[in-house]
């Protein structure tokens, strides 16, 4: 019987280093406790025992590409059909996080594949963004939204998303993303919407250089002018645009563990981060898919210490960066969020 990997435990340090997150799928953060109460409450018809709704959601060791991965992540898109459940399941990824340390969230959602004929997607967007700014005055972890177009979604869909998206900066939307089967689906189809989320002043992201290889990444900066990469991982395959990245500072959000969950690296020892990394291309580390990953970014983090070596100081440098490179608005607000990072007294035994 296959077995997935999963990150080891993190240490008590990591989990009190204020840390950041921005990049995590709302579709791959629903606790599945939820996902069962929703799906109960709205009387969905599920098309398995939901005794086994765990194994439904989470990897199990048999998914070997993006698609099979993505496979896990749709089992939700069942119940993300009204405000309650978009507003819940945003609440509920911000606290999940907050538990492991994070003071800044990106999270990030494709609406278009929630809404329905009753619900449309600015109704969408505006049922997470409630949740987020629930989430931030109960816990204090400040939380803001990058609205992701699917590439396989026709087109236009994605311009009138952009659009809405650029109308709800003031209400907490700060990205936009292009994700989905990067495969399958070429990033130039949706180059109208990429610009017009630009022109709406949006930050823009790209998933890239995951399930294809490094030109799509050359592309997505060079063409899309994608200020960071979603992944990015297989950038390693190409000096050119290794030299790229570093020559323009394009962050890579990197998601160790779902790399390896979705056949990007053939194990988590074969991951390439640390070489990009020394190379001088910045780094955030993430989650992806929290729940369907069985991670979180405090797990992220210990393999970087302990499959990687690289030592507490410059895990708190990599905080730092991502803080510079993050969609956030409010200038003091980073600031303040840089204090909290600096401030951290790491704990060595004596």
């Amino acid at each position: 019987m296959q077995t997935a990997f999963i990150p080891p435990e993190p240490s008590e340090v990591l989990l009190q280093m204020p840390k950041c997150n921005i990049h995590t799928h709302l579709e791959g953060s629903v606790r599945p406790e939820t996902f069962l109460e929703l799906a109960a409450k709205n009387k969905v018809k599920l098309p398995f025992d939901p005794a086994k709704v765990d194994e439904k959601f989470r990897v199990d060791g048999a998914e070997k590409t993006l698609v099979e991965y993505l496979n896990k992540i749709r089992v939700n898109y069942a119940i993300l059909h009204n405000r309650e459940a978009l507003y819940r399941t945003s609440y509920e990824a911000a606290e999940d996080a907050h538990r492991d340390g994070v003071i800044y969230l990106e999270l990030r959602d494709g609406p278009a594949l929630h809404s329905t004929p009753d619900f449309p997607v600015e109704a969408c967007v505006e049922s997470m963004l409630a949740g987020l700014q629930e989430a931030e005055a109960k816990f204090g972890i400040v939380c803001r939204l990058i609205v992701a177009g699917l590439r396989d979604h026709d087109p236009q869909v994605n311009v009138d998303l952009a659009r809405i998206a650029g109308r709800l900066t003031d209400q907490g939307v700060v990205g936009f993303d292009l994700a989905g089967d990067e495969a399958g689906y070429p990033a130039s189809l949706h180059r109208g919407a990429v610009e017009t989320a630009r022109e709406m002043g949006l930050g823009i992201t790209v998933h890239a250089g995951e399930a294809a290889g490094a030109e799509n990444v050359r592309y997505a900066v060079e063409v899309l002018g994608a200020q960071r990469i979603g992944h990015g991982v297989r950038s390693i395959e190409s000096r050119v645009v290794m030299d790229l990245l570093k020559k323009c500072q394009i962050l890579l959000e990197i998601c160790p563990t779902s790399n390896v969950h979705t056949g990007t690296v053939p194990s988590i020892e074969e991951h390439p981060l640390k070489t990009l990394y020394d190379y001088g291309i910045p780094i955030s580390i993430n989650d992806d898919d929290p729940i369907t990953s069985r991670t979180r970014v405090s797990n992220e983090l210990m393999l970087l210490q302990t499959v990687f070596g690289m030592p507490l100081e410059t895990l708190q440098e990599i905080q730092l960066a991502t803080l510079d490179h993050t969609f956030l608005r409010e200038e003091k607000i980073r600031a303040r969020l840089k204090s909290k990072v600096l401030e951290f007294a790491v704990i060595r035994p004596s």
